[in-house]
């Protein structure tokens, strides 16, 4: 009866693909339902429990090199190396588009405005930012404020706003577009 108790406790000895024991449970025949006698094993020389020390010791360097500052990832999150094609040369690159840049911090400048103002604004608790475009006459935010709170939160009463903003993002206007419950999707599906 011990034994089942112990062999049932075991790990299972097959490798996985990127080399590390298999975390699953064993079942009689040493593997867990997902290997068999097919995949790679531990070496039967090595027992379990140096294994197990083996793979402690594997995770204390891996932290130890973390908190020492260490900027190169695991192994197992190392990224592959890059082919010619999909290298740029910085060189080439067009650092230039002011425009872009520009754009952005438009957007940015909206999104804080709408986020810092929305609730004073309409009266209602602010829930996000759906929406942000630029118009003729400057920018159009739509917003979700919760017009009404419920249990459970999926039952909550949402309101969809449009804010009209000038091109220096100062409000010109607002007014609601949509209501709905949070838990309903089916519209926007």
């Amino acid at each position: 009866m011990a034994e089942a108790k112990t062999q049932s406790r075991e790990q299972c000895k097959a490798l996985t693909d990127d080399g590390e024991r298999c975390s699953r449970q064993a079942q009689d025949d040493g593997f867990c339902y997902q290997h068999d006698e097919s995949d790679p094993t531990v070496s039967n020389s090595q027992p379990a429990e140096q294994e197990r020390e083996a793979e402690e010791n594997r995770e204390t360097e891996q932290v130890d090199e973390q908190a020492a500052g260490s900027t190169e990832p695991p192994a197992s999150r190392r990224e592959t190396e890059m082919t010619a094609e999909e290298r740029t040369d910085p060189e080439a690159a067009d650092t230039e588009d002011v425009d872009a840049d520009q754009e952005i911090a438009g957007v940015l400048a909206v999104r804080k405005t709408v986020v810092s103002t929305a609730s004073q604004l309409i009266g209602h608790e602010f829930d996000g930012v759906s929406e942000i475009s630029p118009t003729d006459d400057g920018w159009r935010a739509i917003v979700e404020v919760i017009e009404r709170r419920a249990v459970p939160d999926t039952q909550d009463i949402i309101g969809r706003y449009e804010i009209e903003l000038d091109d220096d993002a100062v409000v010109h206007g607002y007014r609601r577009i949509d209501r709905y419950r949070r838990g309903d999707t089916a519209e926007f599906e």
